[in-house]
């Protein structure tokens, strides 16, 4: 769901303006060619995956295996598939650690001071992540869509421009929620029904629970952040 297509004209307008350099890029006799590669590691239920992106979406979900597989799809446009080759060497998916603590991030070429964000936007990786559903996620990503599926573990998760959806799996189950949107707004429907506020600036939903064990954390600088309880 691009819960950004559901913003009010200003936003649209703003998030052009800030961004404009990036996305405007003239794409011209430019096609998109994609790659998929597969990683696997050990992670106990106890322990933390961390991941660390900078431009596409991200499927997360939560299984019973105490493994993490993560399928990494790398996109660029280019001129040609000749073209496309020498760009995905030009970004790196590392999958690192095992057991406690195991890191996913993307790298990328270094940036000049002087035009930091050249090239960036023919340069996208989207992950589908499956790890164990009750292990803890640290999640930061410059820009792309996040949705997280089946986690019962602590979710904390930062998106720079992008829309963040989260099912919460057991909702008696959740100690906090606390989501927070800078530019943008928040959707909640945990209270028995939906709650919504209008686009704007400090948007923000709260929930807590003595009782529960979960707490998820969401903080969106500029997008939408949408938690719903899963379907009994």
């Amino acid at each position: 769901m691009h819960l950004r297509r559901l913003l009010f004209p200003f936003l649209s307008i703003l998030s052009c303006t800030v961004v404009g350099t990036v996305l405007s890029r003239p794409a011209f006799g430019w096609d998109e060619y994609s790659r998929t590669s597969h990683q696997r590691t050990r992670l106990f239920s106890t322990g933390t995956l961390t991941i660390d992106t900078r431009v596409g979406d991200l499927h997360i979900e939560g299984w019973d295996d105490p493994y993490v597989e993560v399928e990494a799809e790398k996109v660029v446009r280019a001129g040609s598939k000749a073209k496309a080759d020498v760009l995905y060497d030009q970004i790196g998916v590392l999958l690192e650690g095992q057991d406690k603590q195991v890191v996913l991030r993307t790298t990328y070429p270094s940036r000049r001071l002087w035009r930091p964000f050249r090239g960036e936007s023919q340069l996208t990786v989207n992950l589908r992540v499956k790890m164990p559903y009750d292990a803890a996620l640290s999640l930061k990503c410059v820009d792309g869509d996040v949705r997280i599926r089946g986690l019962t573990g602590r979710q904390q998760i930062r998106v720079n421009y992008g829309d963040v959806e989260i099912d919460v799996p057991d909702v008696d189950n959740l100690r906090l929620l606390d989501a927070r949107a800078l530019l943008g707004y928040v959707q909640s429907d945990l209270h028995g029904g939906m709650e919504t506020n209008s686009a704007g600036w400090g948007k923000r939903t709260s929930f807590v629970n003595s009782s529960g064990k979960q707490e998820i954390t969401v903080r969106v600088r500029m997008g939408g952040v949408f938690i719903y309880g899963e379907d009994e």
